[in-house]
């Protein structure tokens, strides 16, 4: 049995428990009424199941201890940072160009990081970015940043 899945299950079980019982305090209300409690209450209702089913798991396979994995082998910490970088980038430039620039940019970007070619990047990002303004726009009626330029 793996020590580390036993582990975890004692933690999101307790702490899931705490959370399900602190939220019926706060009222949990109905799906058509909602209260304050609703939604960490059935958040951890479904962790308390997923917890449930994975130490009934352990038990049944009756597995021997895991081995160490080195997940973070693969990952590609260039294309990582260079993304957050863009984020930050994209924080700092959207007051000043606007929504539609600011975003469309960060959007080449990141589907260049992606190993895209220039064309299905650019009109991926203009599709994104014409979706995403139509949304909030339109069907949602909220404001997004103008900036300079007026856009």
């Amino acid at each position: 049995m793996d020590n580390r899945n036993l582990i975890s299950c004692i933690v999101f079980l307790g702490l899931s428990t705490f959370v399900a019982v602190s939220s019926i305090g706060l009222g949990i209300g109905h799906l058509t009424n909602p209260q304050t409690g609703f939604m960490p209450f059935w958040t951890s209702v479904l962790v308390i199941v997923f917890s449930l089913i994975l130490f009934g798991q352990m038990f049944a396979k009756r597995s021997a201890q895991a081995g160490r994995v080195d997940i973070w082998g693969h990952v590609h910490w260039q294309k990582s940072l260079l993304a957050a970088g863009a984020l930050c980038v994209y924080v700092f430039i959207l007051p000043v160009i606007g929504y539609l620039p600011a975003t469309s940019i960060l959007m080449l970007a990141l589907f260049k990081l992606g190993s895209m070619k220039m064309l299905p990047a650019a009109l991926a990002s203009l599709l994104a970015v014409i979706l995403s303004y139509g949304l909030f726009s339109f069907l949602l009626n909220m404001p997004l940043p103008r900036g300079t330029l007026g856009f």
